[in-house]
């Protein structure tokens, strides 16, 4: 049986190009790690924009694009934010998780104490919107978690 390999698909690529890049893609991607240390030497914020453009091109119900994505760079509302996010990660740690939990994050290091909320250059919060407007008529979106859940992927693919 003979193969044609110079086809080119969708991304007009050939089957060659997609192996290799499914390789470069899997190598880099296998090496993303949750980071709670930041460099304080920041990033340039056209980077940060373009993750949320490419975030946004996550496929979604009906096209609604159920998300909100908000970038946060101004030092106080970080520290608002990490104010907030201890009370509760001091609520989870002391009194709503398991045992179980708790001996599986114990390798990890991780606590109720988030310093690293103000420490990193920015914060992206992610929102799930509920509903959106369309000529001027408020509509139900549809997968909302599962679309949301695709466009923060990409996002920290992206990031990555």
């Amino acid at each position: 049986m003979k193969y044609i390999t110079k086809k080119l698909y969708f991304s007009n690529q050939t089957l060659e190009e997609m192996n290799l890049n499914s390789k470069k893609f899997y190598n880099l991607i296998k090496k993303r790690r949750s980071v709670r240390d930041f460099k304080n030497d920041g990033i340039n914020f056209e980077i940060i924009k373009n993750a949320i453009l490419a975030a946004g091109t996550a496929p979604n119900g009906a096209n609604l694009q159920p998300w909100h994505f908000v970038i946060i760079k101004n030092k106080l509302i970080k520290k608002k934010i990490r104010m907030a996010a201890e009370i509760e990660e001091k609520e989870f740690y002391e009194k709503k998780a398991p045992k179980e939990w708790l001996e599986a994050l114990k390798p990890l290091g991780t606590d109720k104490n988030k310093s690293f909320l103000e420490e990193a250059p920015y914060l992206i919060a992610v929102f799930e919107k509920k509903n959106s407007i369309r000529n001027n008529r408020k509509i139900k979106n549809y997968y909302v978690k599962e679309s949301v859940g695709i466009a923060t992927g990409i996002l920290f693919s992206f990031l990555h």
